[in-house]
């Protein structure tokens, strides 16, 4: 009885780390037109595929890390508006004002995508 036991809690931190290489992880950060960081902006990304997307904000130094993500799925990272009323509605909304260009993680990989403001 013991024995099965043992052999789990020693295979445990091999299987953890198994899966922790199976996924992928994103980070950047955000800047505004004029090339400064953008502190406690909001980031989007978006699964191009299932349309799935997360929502993070900057840190102080304007640095975002999505983790444990899908290994070969195409993303975009949109940079959000800060929120603003529309008149006639009490909703906020926000707009995307920068994008990235798709790209992909492979597993065990952390890619890196700097998203800026742009103005079209």
């Amino acid at each position: 009885m013991i024995r099965p036991i043992l052999i789990l809690v020693l295979c445990a931190p091999t299987v953890a780390a198994v899966a922790a290489t199976g996924t992928c992880s994103v980070s950047g950060t955000a800047y505004d037109f004029g090339g400064r960081p953008l502190r406690a902006a909001v980031v989007r990304l978006i699964d191009t595929q299932s349309q799935r997307a997360e929502l993070l904000a900057t840190d102080a130094h304007a640095d975002y890390a999505f983790a444990d993500l899908a290994p070969g799925a195409r993303y975009q990272l949109d940079l959000l508006s800060v929120p603003t009323v529309v008149t006639g509605t009490h909703l906020p909304t926000r707009s995307v004002v920068g994008k990235s260009s798709a790209f992909a993680c492979a597993a065990g990989q952390t890619a890196r995508d700097d998203v800026r403001v742009q103005v079209d």
